[in-house]
């Protein structure tokens, strides 16, 4: 029984072997151009490629617990085939004066011979070696999968702790932002009432001196005091119009900068409300600025912009609903 250096030594002689057989290119084995179409080895081409396919199939395989009787068997095939192809490469007309086209022919047959010879030897390696490296596949891409699973369990279970601790840091501060964009959104609408205040403004002014001053001193000179009522009245009229358009204009003023007043103050209640809670530190004072923040929502506010504002009552109804609602959940 050959040992384990034998066995080491003959795939050594396998592996010199098989490197020169599969670096060599079926179609450069035509040679056409020199040979000539007539003597060339095209029709040999099907069974270069194929030979020369299998042998590098077989020098892809691993071969570590093939037996030494067979990796003698191999190395035998290996150089045959080796020869036999080192004869077609050095196949010339000057070699094979007589009778070149023969010579050719045989060449290319003793291959066709020996492909059977050369396959039942060579397949079921390569078909143990696909198997084999196709369950080491299979258990690695398992191992890999379970792997990559737990990965990204982890990775998930982070972060949604993030998550958990983002939305706990948040807590009510989060909907602050409702009440910024109303905020902004009133801010825009006060300045376009206030613009048109203005512009109101300026206009009812521009026409009175226009119309009461200059255009009646030049009528009264000249016209009846009938005619002279009637253009004055006429005048007032459309002052009159354009101070009501004024004072629409200013109340709107007032009431949409009343809505940002409280949207903003309600919006900066909810941001600092988490600082507070966090600096409170028993129970009865988390509640207690709950309760606050919970009035600044809930509760009228006073801004300044309206007419007959008053301070807004105690939330005692709104602070009964919170501790209704804890004691029915106790």
């Amino acid at each position: 029984m050959a040992t384990f250096a034998e066995e080491q030594s003959q795939r050594e002689a396998l592996k010199n072997a098989l490197q020169p057989l599969i670096t060599i290119d079926p179609r450069q084995l035509v040679r056409a151009d020199v040979l000539g179409r007539e003597l060339s080895f095209e029709s040999g081409l099907p069974i270069f490629e194929r030979t020369i396919g299998l042998f590098k199939d077989l020098s892809e395989c691993a071969l570590d617990n093939t037996p030494y009787e067979i990796l003698q068997q191999l190395v035998g095939y290996t150089q045959q085939a080796l020869s036999q192809f080192q004869q077609i490469q050095q196949f010339s007309i000057d070699k094979n004066p007589s009778n070149p086209k023969t010579v050719r022919d045989n060449l290319i047959t003793q291959l066709q011979n020996q492909w059977n010879s050369y396959y039942q030897a060579i397949t079921p390696h390569v078909a143990y070696s696909v198997r084999r490296g196709t369950d080491f596949d299979a258990r690695q891409i398992a191992s890999d999968a379970r792997t990559d699973r737990d990965k990204t369990l982890v990775e998930m279970q982070g972060a949604l702790d993030k998550v958990r601790q983002a939305a706990a840091e948040a807590g009510v501060a989060q909907h602050a932002i409702h009440f910024k964009q109303e905020a902004e959104a009133y801010s825009k609408q006060s300045n376009w009432w206030l613009g048109f205040t203005v512009g109101l403004g300026l206009l009812t002014v521009a026409y009175a001196l226009y119309s009461l001053g200059y255009q009646l001193h030049e009528v009264v000179l000249s016209a009846p005091t009938g005619r002279l009522v009637a253009l004055a009245l006429s005048r007032l009229i459309a002052i009159s119009i354009l101070s009501t358009g004024i004072v629409f204009c200013a109340h709107n003023y007032s009431a949409t900068r009343h809505n940002f007043v409280i949207n903003r103050h309600r919006q900066n209640a909810l941001s600092t409300f988490e600082t507070f809670v966090k600096a409170a530190r028993d129970d009865q004072t988390k509640d207690a600025v709950l309760v606050q923040a919970t009035r600044s929502i809930f509760s009228p506010q006073t801004s300044g912009y309206l007419k007959g504002e008053n301070e807004p009552p105690q939330a005692n109804q709104i602070v009964e609903i919170i501790r209704g609602l804890t004691a029915a959940k106790s």
